[in-house]
């Protein structure tokens, strides 16, 4: 009986050790002294670990993993470090457990059943006993190489701008990467709490360091692999099923729509770069009032200036029409300071064309979300923290403010504005 009592008792430690660490058992002190280290060349006495709250689907596979890590040495220094760790078979156990579910059986079960009879009496070659073993030992493989890949990227991206954190080290048996810190609180949370001043110097710095990001990151831009990207008939469409499915507006007034919106979908044939995995503000932390990413990996080719169109134009932010102007004059003229010739430039009817179609599509999807059952049991539009339920109401009249900017889009102005000032609460 006692011993079952000391059991018990060790259980119960450890449980509350557990819920005080939530880190991966991995990165503890033995571990992390081989990275950080005092004035002395001792490792760190106390670890602090902690999640990070990162932006990801509820039904997505945690591949990846990021920790906070407040580190205290013998000498009473103290470091922070981030630890990106990647766990290489998620995904392919979560496929695992979706096949493996009661609901997934084969319907047919007189089929099945025939099924599993012809493979019973079934002479042949038999299967590999092995099979699962080799493919997840591929998928590592490939695993290691896309991280290892990844790493490079990083070391690049801090030769650029301060947007990423600089690298410390890379285990890449663990696939354990040790970053300097991005701090704990994302920037979507942190927002919640500033006043105006202060929002304002965190966008203008993050807008400025996006554009030191994709002038000086054409070189790894180059590098990455081709893959879907932005194109006329791609805005064009997805436009049109906006106007359709969010805004419920006729065929021949749609059709009418995409012409006009023409000058709009121009935009897709300017030279593609470097572009973010997560530019929303979910994406960003802010650690001592610089703001960083953490998301170094699945970097595309794209249209940059979607990165800054991704932040300014989130509900989450709040900004109102002249807001997004003023960042996306100062995008502007930062990026203007390193290119090399006129005719590169972005200009500013172009970026404000990119924010009226990534609002257009937007609206599509809260007109979309308001009409659905899920609307009145939901604190936020599309499930998303911190949009505020007046979401479409606040971007359908930016719309309008930014169409009325725009000469050349006057048609489109004309044929939309009853609809979106319907919407404006």
């Amino acid at each position: 009986m006692i011993l079952f009592y000391v059991i018990l008792l060790i259980v119960i430690v450890l449980l509350v050790w557990r819920i005080n660490h939530p880190g991966d058992l991995r990165l503890n002190r033995k571990y992390l002294a081989r990275f950080l280290k005092d004035q002395q060349g001792r490792g760190p006495v106390q670890l602090q670990t902690s999640k990070l709250p990162l932006d990801r689907p509820a039904d997505a596979p945690e591949d990846r993993a990021y920790y906070h890590i407040e580190a205290e040495f013998a000498d009473a220094s103290k470091r922070s470090v981030l630890a990106q760790i990647v766990y290489p078979l998620e995904e392919l156990q979560k496929e695992r457990e979706r096949r493996n579910r009661p609901g997934n059986e084969d319907p047919n079960i007189l089929q099945s059943m025939a099924s599993q009879l012809q493979s019973t009496f079934q002479v042949g070659v038999p299967e590999d006993p092995y099979k699962d073993l080799t493919m997840e030992e591929k998928i590592t493989a490939a695993k290691v190489a896309e991280v290892n890949q990844e790493v490079e990227h990083l070391r690049m991206l801090s030769l650029y701008c301060d947007i990423f954190p600089r690298l410390i080290a890379h285990d890449e048996q663990r696939l354990i990467t040790i970053t300097e810190p991005v701090g704990q609180q994302r920037f979507d949370d942190l927002w919640q709490e500033l006043d105006e001043a202060s929002r304002r110097s965190l966008l203008v710095q993050l807008a400025e360091e996006l554009a030191l990001l994709h002038i000086r990151g054409e070189d790894l831009a180059a590098l990455l692999p081709p893959g879907p990207s932005l194109s006329a008939t791609s805005m064009r469409e997805s436009i049109g099923a906006a106007l359709e499915n969010g805004l419920e507006l006729a065929a021949t007034t749609i059709q009418q729509a995409q012409a006009a919106a023409d000058p709009i979908c121009a935009i897709a044939n300017l030279e593609k770069g470097l572009r973010l995995a997560n530019a929303s503000p979910r994406g960003f932390f802010v650690h001592d009032g610089r703001v960083r990413s953490c998301l170094w990996g699945g970097l595309r080719r794209d249209l940059s200036a979607l990165d800054l169109v991704e932040l300014i134009c989130d509900p989450a932010l709040g900004l109102t029409a002249q807001q997004e102007e003023d960042l996306l004059t100062v995008y502007l003229d930062k990026l203007q300071q390193d290119l090399e010739s006129e005719a590169e430039r972005i200009t500013l009817v172009q970026l404000r064309r990119l924010v009226i179609y990534f609002q257009l599509v937007l609206i599509g999807h809260l007109a979309v979300f308001e009409r659905s059952p899920q609307a009145a049991r939901s604190k936020n539009p599309l499930g998303i923290k911190h949009w505020p339920t007046s979401s479409l109401s606040q971007v359908a009249n930016k719309v309008l403010v930014h169409l009325q900017t725009d000469e050349e889009l006057g048609d489109l102005y004309d044929i939309l504005a009853p609809t979106l000032q319907a919407l404006v609460k």
